[in-house]
């Protein structure tokens, strides 16, 4: 079946390795394949929340996914995007960005894991969080804003192998993950010390925008505790 790029991208984002496999085999058992995306349309939002559920926040990414796929057959006449190959990447991020619901970071992975290019870098929450760590980006930045900043100083060819570095790192460290402490353990930090702020407002920067980034995504979490408790569960995940 034709790919729907933005949707294979979100469902890429349910987490963990592990986690995606689950999601994939719990979406064939459901629909009789992880890109059955006309089964998907059909099915409405409450049978693929459920479907989505253990990679978290489904009820937002269920949502984007079934609107993604609307606008999608209202502008092609088919759940497809395979038109994409052959765009430019300035092109294919134009019309990825062009649907309500896909922002920088979901258009960089349909370039990066999807059309298999390497000129863009996604910035999901775990690069956001520690190249804020590391000093890698203007304090305060938004996602967007350090989407472009890293994009603009991260040569092409280090894009893919930095996203996945950072990604494994931001789900495994005990001090770099959603919730975690500085124990003075982590050799990351440990590089960097010296050269780059690691430590104190980055820290707390780290912290608030993983807590605002859960209540933005998540409607039913509503207070810092829980947006707290709720990263902490996503990383433990990992």
């Amino acid at each position: 079946m034709p790919s729907s790029a933005p949707s294979s991208a979100r469902i890429r984002a349910t987490g963990t390795a592990r986690g995606r496999s689950r999601v994939v085999s719990i979406l064939d058992a459901a629909y009789g394949g992880s890109d059955q995306w006309e089964a998907i349309a059909e099915g409405g939002q409450a049978k693929l929340q459920a479907a989505i559920v253990s990679g978290g926040l489904a009820a937002t990414k269920s949502r984007v996914i079934l609107s993604v796929l609307e606008q999608v057959k209202q502008k092609h006449g088919t759940y497809s995007l395979d038109h994409l190959f052959a765009a430019s990447d300035d092109d294919a991020t134009r019309e990825l960005l062009s649907f309500r619901g896909v922002g920088p970071k979901t258009a960089a992975c349909v370039l990066l894991f999807c059309l298999r290019r390497d000129t863009s870098l996604a910035v999901d929450t775990h690069v956001h969080r520690i190249t804020g760590l590391l000093g890698w980006r203007p304090p305060g930045a938004t996602r967007e804003e350090a989407h472009a900043h890293l994009n603009a100083r991260v040569p092409d060819p280090l894009k893919y192998p930095l996203h996945v570095l950072l990604v494994t790192h931001g789900r495994t460290c005990d001090e770099c993950r959603a919730g975690g402490r500085v124990l003075g353990r982590c050799a990351l930090r440990k590089a960097f010390r010296g050269a780059v702020v690691v430590e104190g407002a980055a820290d707390e920067e780290a912290r608030r925008g993983e807590i605002e980034r859960v209540k933005a995504e998540e409607p039913g979490v509503k207070t810092d505790s829980e947006a707290i408790a709720h990263a902490v569960e996503q990383a433990s995940r990992a």
